[in-house]
């Protein structure tokens, strides 16, 4: 029961290609490969839904159904029974070392955090670690009605509501902010950022999910509407008013210095860089214009009289049918920008402006430059088969390649893919597959230069998969000296 389903759940991961199902099994790994027994599944009673994985891909959390009862299982550890576990968050900290959900007992609800309660509430929204992991908070909905953010244990000022999904911390963990509504009476309700604890200007509405910090921490933006008008607000500041912001957030640059989003007025949209209005177009179709690593560009794709197109540093590129919006990808060093478009129906991966190849598939860009910018690889497909292309050199075929791979190891020396041979699934390193397994999580993980490891599922048991990375004679070569 676990082999089929785990399958089905991996082919849902996939974007849409031709699948076949006759492909040669791969051969036994030839590195030295380790497995550690991490859980027994019970097919029959586990919500595969629930399931999650570490950051760091070395623990695993799922909800078992015990009878009437919910119980979490950690690393095959059956915690407290509830009558009910909440909406499944994510469970782990950043740093993978701590836990946290939610559960009801008795009907009321419960913040578990690192197998401690703290409670009960009404309502709970599921718990948010700080990326430093030393915070958590939560919304919760006290036996009054009103709504508060729990911190560490400590309540803030009571609302109306806080707005879901709205809790957000800056990437250095030092401040948090959320989105609150508060209601007079005879008026309609208001809603305002609260950011430590301080409440900003009331408007009739802030964008769902659009408040950001910078990365330094140190800025503030968000999307706001007041009456008929959308504008941002950056730093506190209300900037312009138009039609629509046609963005999910402004998006702030690596250095924190720029910010820029989509604003649209007399039915044309711009990019809004810095408060400044740059050229119109029919559409804009990146709702998160993007900047390279360097902060020194920036750019989205666009939309003319049905054809799409990049913009970069306010150039226009050459036209395509259509690009995969989410494939636009810069290099490290910044010096490199790919994208895939669809051109007299094949995908062309474009590179720095030229078309580097030509296939009936190619997956969008997750990875696609190594960390030193001389390798290059992305998975593709033609007929009824997908490959990964590394350096410009085609590898073996499979049923389906995971949407994540191929990935470079931190020093450019090794390729992993995951892939699917009929039901079967693998970890390639290499070009050498390990061994086979019903299900491989979408999260391989390199422990430096020396290995990597993963979580892998075979006859209702999930392990821990520990790969040696052998010193392969990898030639230096370089997919990107073509192109100079």
């Amino acid at each position: 029961m676990l082999r089929t389903s785990c399958v089905a759940a991996f082919l849902a991961l996939l974007a849409s290609a031709a699948i076949a199902a006759d492909a040669t099994s791969a051969a036994p790994a030839t590195s030295a490969v380790t497995e550690v027994l991490v859980d027994n599944i019970n097919a029959r009673t586990w919500k595969q839904s629930s399931f999650r994985s570490s950051p760091d891909s070395r623990h695993i959390a799922y909800v078992l159904q015990d009878g009437n009862k919910q119980r979490v299982i950690l690393d095959g550890a059956r915690g407290k029974a509830y009558d009910d576990i909440g909406v499944y968050a994510n469970f782990f900290s950043p740093d993978s070392r701590r836990t946290a959900y939610v559960a009801q007992l008795k009907g009321k609800w419960y913040a578990v955090i690192d197998g401690k309660e703290e409670g009960p509430y009404e309502a709970l929204v599921s718990p948010l670690f700080s990326p430093d992991s030393k915070r958590v908070a939560y919304k919760a909905m006290t036996a009054d009605g009103k709504t508060a953010i729990i911190i560490n244990g400590a309540a803030g000022n009571p609302y109306d509501s806080i707005v879901i999904r709205s809790i957000v911390f800056s990437p250095d963990s030092r401040r948090i902010g959320y989105v609150a509504r508060r209601q007079k009476p005879g008026q309609a309700p208001a809603e305002f950022v609260v950011v430590d604890g301080a409440e900003g200007r009331a408007y009739d509405a802030i964008g769902e999910g659009t408040l950001i910090f910078s990365p330094d921490g140190q800025r503030l933006a968000y999307r706001a509407m007041q009456g008929e008008k959308e504008f941002a607000v950056v730093d506190g500041k209300e900037q312009p008013r138009y039609n629509g912001i046609n963005t999910i957030h402004p998006v702030f640059s690596p250095d924190s210095r720029h910010v820029a989003y989509v604003g649209e007025k007399e039915g044309r949209q711009f990019i809004v860089l810095d408060g400044k209005e740059g050229s119109t177009h029919e559409g804009i179709l990146s709702a998160l214009p993007q900047f390279s690593p360097d902060s020194r560009h920036l750019v989205f794709v666009a939309q003319q009289n049905e054809y799409n197109y990049i913009v970069m540093d306010d150039k226009v590129g050459e036209k395509y049918d259509a690009i995969n919006i989410g494939s636009l990808t810069f290099s490290p060093d910044s010096k490199h920008i790919a994208f895939v478009g669809n051109h007299d129906d094949k995908h062309v991966l474009v590179m720095d402006g030229k078309v580097y190849a030509t296939h009936d598939y190619i997956g969008p860009l997750a990875t696609p430059f190594s960390a030193d910018n001389s390798r290059f690889a992305y998975r593709a497909g033609n007929s009824d088969k997908m490959f990964a292309v590394v350096d410009g050199e085609k590898q073996q075929r499979y049923d389906a390649i995971g949407e994540e791979s191929p990935v470079f190891s931190p020093d450019g020396k090794h390729f992993v893919c995951r892939v699917l041979s009929d039901t079967t699934m693998y970890v390639i390193v290499d070009g050498t597959p390990g061994p086979p397994y019903d299900l491989i999580l979408n999260s391989v993980r390199f422990d430096g230069n020396e290995g990597l490891h993963y979580v892998a599922f075979k006859d209702d048991k999930a392990y821990l998969v520990s790969h040696s990375l052998q010193q392969h004679a990898v030639a230096a070569l370089d997919s990107l000296a073509a192109l100079k």
